[in-house]
């Protein structure tokens, strides 16, 4: 779960950065075409990325060591229980994203509910105009028009245009997608300016269809002035009084220069930034072969050391018995795996006791904490007061082994 939280931060922190560079270097201009178009993949790259994790592969050459694998041992230290504020982030978001969706469903119905239960008329395009008794504005919705009875006893030319070119642009799945991509970031108030900006834009381009049909620019801005009405909150329609009046006006008039579309590309590098801060690199590690010294690769070793009579599982139920979760860890809610190597001596003693990695499985990359810390000095005070082994062997002769080993700590 809080794995999903981490994503979803990650996409709205995502989603921010392109929205504001959207704002600052396009949102003026008159392409409303590629500016919807941006609007929309802004979201949708932003949902995509933080999944793109570039892995570059290093290869090291470790010295008599084993590197464990999905099926060999690992101690494990469990916490009582999950931290109350990773439960309290949780309840609150899917709270918010609960009632974002419910206002987004109740607001279908209440369209639906509409175009059931007005009159219906095929226009000639095989478009359906719904007559309704309720006074609203001008709205459309999927393939349907809306008009209360008012507005059809006075039909406009105008309004009918406008809403046809709602539909035929799709506008509606536009409203859709976003509605519900706003749903799961509603706590980021980028993805709120987003979906507003959006609706804006679908205003642009339908009133750029009814002016390519002839209707004189001036004589249509009066119109819209006339008729300009409150939204009655049918949010996920589109409703030809939407949008603020003064700017569907000046983008009318406006005209940018094709060169300024170019400023579209700053997707590119952000693009780059956000894989590169999230690449990876992962080591490979390559093992010797058996070069007759004391010290034994463990793939190589013909006898394996053993614990208490057992292999290195005894190991393991004997590390879970020692260790304790650190109380700092478990109130930060830290855990991850603890990569540890250490020799079984020819006498059987485990010596040269060290840390060789901490993983966090939230954040691969993360640096060092003072919680992270306190998990490996456990893990490692663990080992390092292991009892005796019995020794390996390796052509006839007691040999040192090294052993890499890891030490997961889990919060349940």
């Amino acid at each position: 779960m809080f794995q999903f939280l981490t994503y979803t931060c990650k996409a709205a922190l995502l989603t921010a950065a392109f929205y504001s560079f959207w704002r600052l270097l396009l949102a003026k201009e008159s392409f409303h075409r590629l500016n919807r178009v941006v609007l929309l993949l802004i979201p949708l790259v932003s949902l995509i990325l933080p999944l793109c994790v570039i892995t570059i592969h290093k290869t090291e050459f470790i010295e008599a060591m084993n590197m464990d694998t999905p099926a060999g041992p690992a101690a494990e230290a469990l916490a009582g229980g999950i931290p109350a504020w990773r439960t309290i982030l949780a309840v609150v978001y899917f709270a918010g994203l609960s009632i974002v969706l419910m206002k987004t469903i109740f607001s279908l119905a209440r369209i639906s509910k509409i175009i059931k239960e007005g009159e219906r008329k095929v226009l000639e395009d095989g478009k359906v105009l719904i007559i309704t008794e309720k006074d609203i504005p001008p709205l459309s919705w999927m393939n349907f028009i809306v008009l209360s009875r008012k507005d059809s006893e006075r039909p406009s030319p105008e309004i009918i245009r406008h809403e046809k070119a709602h539909i035929r642009l799709r506008h509606s799945l536009d409203i859709l997608m976003t509605d519900i991509l706003t749903a799961f970031q509603w706590f980021n108030p980028m993805v709120w300016m987003l979906r507003s900006d959006l609706r804006g834009i679908h205003e642009y381009e339908a009133d750029e269809e009814v002016l390519r049909q002839g209707i004189d620019a001036t004589q249509y801005q009066l119109f819209l002035i006339r008729k300009a009405a409150a939204d009655r909150g049918y949010t996920v329609v589109n409703s030809f009084n939407s949008g603020t009046l003064k700017n569907r006006i000046t983008m009318m008039t406006r005209k940018s220069p094709k060169m300024k579309a170019l400023k579209a590309l700053f997707l590119i590098p952000i693009i780059g930034i956000s894989l590169a801060a999230t690449a990876r690199t992962v080591t490979d590690y390559t093992y010797p072969q058996d070069d007759g010294k004391d010290n034994v690769p463990f793939q190589l070793c013909e006898t394996k050391p053993t614990f208490n009579g057992g292999d290195a599982n005894e190991f393991s139920k004997w590390v879970n018995s020692q260790l304790t979760y650190p109380e700092s860890a478990y109130k930060k809610g830290v855990s991850g795996r603890v990569i540890l190597s250490f020799k079984i001596t020819e006498t059987g003693d485990l010596t040269e006791a060290k840390v060789l990695k901490f993983i966090d499985p939230l954040n691969p990359d993360a640096t060092s904490s003072k919680e992270s810390e306190a998990l490996c000095s456990e893990a490692l005070r663990v080992i390092k007061s292991s009892p005796k082994w019995t020794p390996g062997e390796h052509k006839g002769k007691k040999v040192a082994v090294v052993y890499t080993y890891p030490v997961i700590f889990v919060l349940r």
